[in-house]
């Protein structure tokens, strides 16, 4: 969207996704750029997003200055929903994350993981962006729910026109379900505050959502509401969840399928759960849709496709940096991010990886990136041929966008580290800065 900041008028807006029911907000700020088109400098915004697309419009007007085509995709097979039966795409650039997850795509990383991969695969639809979920078959979203881009942003040269990405090549599902009968307080907290990541069945999609099956033996009622009341690593706090409320949920979790002796007794009981829990957000305030009746159906959680030993179950690129001309919207380079330390040691190298945080592009050339959430590396490469032309090990993954700045006339590069959001490290954060020469 372009205000006129003196008046608050709209300029022009553009809706990147209708009616978005995959989790397909923008996942950045815009990059401003001046381009080359058409045989004159156009004052640009280029906009990243979670599927692949980038999108590039004159600043002043909103006109795109590659073609953007609306096309038709499926319908919902949902009773009483209604999906968007048109969404956006651009002619070009193309997209930098591929668009479609098909068998011939799944990991071959050894026999047993590809055809438990297969196994797996074959109980989903795979039919590329915008097809709405379904009841109770789960739809590959690919890229995933983390992107293509995520919340680091772009890189852009302003000198050259040329802008950086780095990109996720995960596969994610998600599906919808009937809504059963809730049979206790615990059971109606757990819907609707710890679902959505931790799955309806309580599964998760390990690490980045730890399963709660059998949580009670692993960690004790103190520990957990702890962990409720304070967060631990991607986990928020849950300040609307009072102590009553917090041991509804641990007796659910102790025994979920225990069914209250005199239902009757907990209905006005339950009743308060969807006032006080279910019907508030996370700061405990209440919600604006509060008191409306429970929906038909919901979200059975974010499910990333693994295999059994946790790694993607495709085939890599599982993450990339990208080097697009926008100028002519064609691409300069592309190359793998990141690396799974145990695989490459085992040989299986320039994998690319889950990455979360930007790059940036200095005014000699030199792209500096952290990112890559498992090999902990920070790296510098050359900005018009992608060549490596450094690279480090930090104490953590360089999951930040990098700074840089002056003093007393030497150039240093700062970059945020951390690891305790995907339970791979430990939640201590570090600052690591470096001199150039």
């Amino acid at each position: 969207m372009a205000l006129d900041a003196n008046t608050g008028k709209r300029i022009w807006h553009f809706q990147g996704v209708h009616h978005d029911i995959w989790d397909r907000d923008f996942p950045s700020a815009p990059s401003l750029v001046t381009v080359r088109h058409n045989g004159k400098n156009i004052d640009a915004i280029a906009q990243t997003t979670k599927q692949g697309f980038l999108y590039l419009f004159d600043r002043s007007t909103g006109a795109p200055l590659f073609p953007i085509e609306e096309r038709k995709y499926p319908a919902s097979t949902v009773p009483g929903e209604t999906a968007s039966r048109r969404q956006p795409h651009p002619l070009k650039p193309a997209p930098y994350a591929r668009q479609i997850l098909t068998e011939d795509m799944l990991t071959n990383r050894t026999p047993e993981a590809h055809a438990w991969a297969v196994k797996e695969f074959r109980t989903f639809r795979s039919e590329g962006q915008f097809v709405p979920f379904g009841l109770d078959k789960q739809t590959v979203i690919f890229p995933g729910f983390d992107g293509g881009a995520e919340w680091g942003g772009p890189a852009v040269d302003v000198k050259t026109g040329v802008i950086y990405i780095n990109a996720n090549e995960m596969a994610w599902t998600g599906g919808l379900q009937q809504n059963d009968v809730i049979k206790s307080p615990g059971e109606a907290i757990y819907r609707s505050q710890c679902s959505v990541c931790h799955g309806a069945d309580r599964s998760g999609s390990p690490p980045g959502f730890p399963s709660l099956v059998g949580i009670d033996k692993r960690l004790s009622g103190d520990q957990l509401k702890s962990v409720v009341h304070h967060g631990k690593g991607r986990m928020p706090t849950f300040p609307n969840l009072n102590d009553s409320q917090l041991d509804q949920l641990l007796t659910f979790l102790k025994n979920p399928t225990a069914t209250p002796k005199d239902l009757s007794s907990d209905k006005k009981e339950m009743e308060s759960v969807a006032a006080t829990a279910a019907d508030t957000d996370a700061l405990g305030t209440p919600s604006i849709e509060t008191r409306k009746p429970r929906p038909q159906y919901s979200f059975t959680g974010y499910r990333k496709f693994l295999d059994p030993d946790h790694y993607p179950a495709i085939a890599p690129p599982w993450g990339t940096l990208n080097a697009i001309d926008l100028n002519t919207g064609e691409y300069l380079w592309k190359i793998p991010l990141g690396e799974y330390p145990d695989l490459a040691a085992k040989g299986m190298k320039n994998t690319g990886s889950e990455n979360y945080g930007g790059p940036i592009v200095t005014a000699a050339g030199i792209v500096f990136i952290g990112a890559s959430l498992y090999d902990y590396k920070f790296h510098a490469f050359e900005a018009r041929t992608g060549k490596l032309l450094w690279e480090t090990k930090l104490p953590y993954a360089g999951r930040a966008t990098p700074a840089t700045y002056m003093v007393d006339g030497k150039q240093f590069i700062v970059v945020a580290t951390g690891g305790g959001r995907y339970q791979i490290a430990p939640a201590k954060g570090v600052y690591v800065a470096f001199t150039l020469p």
